[in-house]
């Protein structure tokens, strides 16, 4: 509004001028109305433009400074030749700059007032010179005059229109930036640069219903890579992002331009593959793509190499809308997880059944131990020289709402992937020293309660710290609490397991390697471990005595053991023979169904109430 008063009141100036030069005599009335009416028109014009924005249908309709000086040079030209009213001519002097006004800067503005003033001075001075007769020199310097009032003015507001437009220039040019930023924001993830969840759902809606009506086949690879999480463990998210950046590279290097390859989050990925047009292709690709990724590559001075676990699930056989084929390509990768890594599976229906169940155990695990679902079960250990109660090993059980009692090979391996075994790790040692302090104070005998530890909790190194809690908070002697690990978890790190298990034997608990045997070749390592117990694997035990192998290994480890101070448990004892044999090498204790299977608590105690610590086998 500001502009547009300040520009009235130049033209109002100039029309003030005009009239006062008409009563003066130093122009005619025809030319007055004509110079005017000539700006009226012209500045109405103007305005009608931009109110209708007819001015946007123009690309740049301006002027370059150099167009504008010779334009005025040309105006100037033809004032000299003009013999009267040339003012009229000058007011065109107006409209050329009004070209410019959209891209003029101020200094351009000061040139071209500048260059117009001295343009007519120089028609002045050439007409007194040449035309003197034909040249009234007050009314010629009255214009220039006029001219000169008129020109700074108006050059101010086209400066400013100007400045306003650069501004306005430029920010749209943000604008449009900002909304391209926005835009691949939302389509993109912002690590790797690949198509996001959001946009390979769009792309892969449009590409099924192309697929439909062409007939042709559409396959996606849904990846996720292993030993991700081990990367940003010991190395940083920094090491980790830079490794997924890698992998996409990678998996954007081995697929067509034509294909997408998207990051849905984490370490999981997704590329389609369209015109497919037979499912024996498929496992090409699946192994370009595995050989891609577990390439080494370096990583802070390391070098690193995960693998991926890849499933396949293709239109339309597998799915024939984007939700169903996204979930059987997730449960085709669970499956080759559950394979062993570093695979691609095929999507098929009995791949269903196995998997959806998986989903309800990992979903389920936080909410079973928050709603109080699991338990712990006790499976009696006797020695076999005087039948008595030595201790139990808790096992634990979940109470699932739907699906029944489970038992722990039916979750523990889906805790262990998503390491939530740390967390339910930590509820069995509390809740086993919760009930060693409720059979304590119940004046129940004295033994010992057995917990199993998983290879992930070896790594936990807060573990030792909250046993220590546990045990202080229970009050329990520290001895009636011994922890099993199996020889294949101690042998995946062996410096970092020792520390650990020293840690726990300071504290006074028994250690004891459960599953002896069946792992690495460790007799060179059994003596540096701080343990007082090795268990006998049942898969030696279940032969016993007629295999002579199982037999012979027995005796050895048990000859082994004594040597080393250590008991000698069996588990898996289920038969007298299998008694009597171990007996006779001279094992110390058993444990299996030939005595009682795992009970709960209020079962063991209404045992030993019945029996006392000596417990005799069933019958």
């Amino acid at each position: 509004m500001r502009g547009v008063l300040i520009a009235a009141g130049a033209y109002l100036v100039a029309a003030v001028l005009l009239v006062l030069a008409h009563f003066a005599g130093l122009i005619g009335l025809r030319g007055m109305v004509a110079s005017v009416v000539l700006m009226t028109v012209v500045n109405l014009a103007l305005l009608a433009t931009f109110k209708l924005k007819l001015n946007q249908r123009f690309a740049d309709p301006t002027l370059m400074l150099a167009q504008t000086l010779a334009a005025i040079a040309l105006i100037m030209f033809v004032a000299f030749q003009f013999e009267r009213d040339r003012s009229l001519v000058l007011v065109w002097c107006l409209v050329v700059m009004l070209f410019g006004v959209f891209r003029f800067k101020p200094r351009d503005f000061a040139t071209t007032t500048l260059f117009m003033l001295a343009g007519y001075a120089l028609v002045i001075n050439l007409l007194m010179s040449l035309k003197p007769q034909k040249v009234d020199v007050f009314i010629e310097w009255y214009q220039w005059i006029w001219l000169a009032l008129l020109l700074p003015p108006f050059a101010w507001i086209g400066s400013r229109i100007g400045v306003m437009r650069a501004r306005i220039l430029r920010a749209n040019a943000e604008l449009v930036n900002a909304l391209g930023t926005i835009q691949d924001m939302a389509t993109h993830d912002s690590l790797t640069g690949l198509h996001n969840r959001v946009s390979m759902t769009d792309a892969l809606e449009h590409a099924l219903n192309k697929a439909q009506r062409s007939g042709e086949g559409l396959a996606i690879y849904f990846i996720d890579l292993d030993g991700f999480k081990s990367v940003n463990d010991s190395l940083g998210h920094a090491a980790g992002d830079k490794l997924l950046r890698e992998i996409a590279l990678r998996l954007r290097g081995r697929v067509r331009q034509s294909d997408l390859v998207a990051r849905l989050g984490g370490d999981e990925f997704v590329v389609m593959v369209e015109e497919v047009t037979d499912r024996a292709s498929l496992q090409l690709l699946a192994t370009k793509l595995l050989t891609a990724i577990a390439e080494p590559m370096q990583l802070q001075g390391h070098e690193v190499s995960v693998t991926a676990s890849i499933g396949i699930a293709m239109y339309p056989d597998d799915g024939a809308d984007v939700s169903t084929l996204l979930a059987n390509g997730d449960i085709a990768m669970y499956r080759a997880k559950a394979l062993g890594h570093n695979r691609a599976t095929e999507y098929s229906a009995d791949l269903g059944e196995s998997v959806v169940e998986r989903f309800e155990i990992e979903k389920g695990l936080r909410e079973g131990l928050r709603n109080d679902e699991f338990r712990l079960y006790y499976q009696p250990k006797i020695e076999f020289s005087s039948g008595k109660l030595l201790g139990v090993e808790a096992l634990i059980r979940w109470h699932h709402p739907t699906l029944g009692v489970l038992g722990p090979d039916r979750f523990i391996p889906v805790a262990e992937s998503s390491n939530f075994i740390i967390a339910l790790g930590k509820w069995v040692i509390d809740e086993a020293c919760r009930q060693a302090q409720t059979w304590q104070r119940g004046g129940m005998p004295h033994f010992s309660i057995a917990v199993n530890l998983s290879a992930n909790q070896l790594t936990d190194p807060s573990l030792a710290d909250h046993v220590a809690e546990a045990l202080r908070i229970s009050g329990i002697d520290p001895a009636m609490l011994e922890f099993e690990i199996t020889e294949t978890a101690v042998m995946k790190n062996m410096v970092e397991a020792t520390a650990l298990l020293e840690s726990l034997r300071t504290l006074g608990v028994r250690l004891a390697i459960d599953d002896f045997g069946t792992g690495y070749s460790s007799l060179a390592y059994l003596k540096e471990l701080p343990v007082d117990v090795l268990k006998v694997d049942r898969a030696f035990v279940r032969h016993l005595p007629h295999s002579r192998d199982d037999l012979a290994i027995t005796r050895a480890v048990i000859a082994m053991a004594h040597g080393l101070s250590m008991k000698v448990v069996a588990e898996g004892v289920e038969a007298q023979c299998q008694f009597d044999s171990l007996r006779d090498e001279g094992c110390d204790v058993f444990q299996g169904f030939y005595c009682r299977p795992a009970m709960q608590s209020h079962d063991l105690e209404a045992l030993l109430n019945r029996h006392g610590l000596v417990i005799p086998a069933q019958t």
